[in-house]
C-alpha cells in the first residue's frame, strides 16, 4: 500500500474519524430529530381529528337545525305563501353561514398545519447544517494524533450536549 501513495494507518484513522462522526451524529442529531418529528406528526394527526370533529359538529348543528326548522314549517303551514317563502330564505342563509364556518375551521387547521409542518422542517435543516458544520470544523481544523482525538472528541460530546440543551 505504500507504494500506491496510500498510508495505511492515516487511511485506519480516517475511517475511525468517519465512523466515530456517524455514530455521534447519529446519536445527537438524528434520534432527537426524529423525536421532534414524531411529536410534531402527533400535534398535527390531533389538528386534524379536531378539524373533522368540528366538522362533524357543524353538520350535526346543521342537521338539528334543519330539523326544528322542518317542525316548524309544520306548525306555520297556515301562514301565507310570503311568511313561508321569507322563512326558506333565512333556513338559507343560515345553512351556507354554518357551511361556510365549517369551511373556514378547517381550511385555516389545515393552513396552520401546513404552516408548523414548514416551520419544522427549516428548523431541522438548519440545526443539520449547523452541527455538520461545527464536526466538520473540528475535524478539518486540528491535526489528529491520539490524544488530540480523545480530546477532540471530549470536547465534541460536550459541545453537542451544551447544544441539544439549547
Amino acid at each position: 500500500m505504500e507504494k500506491l501513495g496510500i498510508n495505511v494507518t492515516w487511511l485506519a484513522a480516517q475511517l475511525i474519524n468517519f465512523g466515530l462522526l456517524l455514530f455521534l451524529l447519529w446519536q445527537f442529531a438524528y434520534k432527537p430529530v426524529l423525536g421532534m418529528l414524531n411529536a410534531r406528526k402527533q400535534k398535527i394527526q390531533e389538528s386534524l381529528e379536531y378539524a373533522e370533529k368540528v366538522k362533524a359538529d357543524a353538520a350535526a348543528q346543521q342537521k338539528e337545525f334543519e330539523k326544528k326548522l322542518e317542525e316548524t314549517r309544520r306548525e306555520t303551514q297556515a301562514a301565507a305563501a310570503a311568511a313561508a317563502q321569507v322563512g326558506e330564505k333565512e333556513r338559507e342563509v343560515i345553512v351556507a353561514q354554518a357551511r361556510e364556518e365549517a369551511r373556514k375551521l378547517v381550511e385555516q387547521a389545515r393552513s396552520q398545519i401546513e404552516y408548523e409542518r414548514k416551520q419544522m422542517l427549516s428548523e431541522l435543516r438548519e440545526e443539520v447544517v449547523r452541527l455538520s458544520m461545527l464536526a466538520t470544523h473540528r475535524v478539518v481544523s486540528t491535526s489528529l494524533d491520539e490524544n488530540a482525538q480523545r480530546k477532540l472528541v471530549t470536547e465534541f460530546l460536550a459541545q453537542a450536549d451544551t447544544i441539544g440543551k439549547n
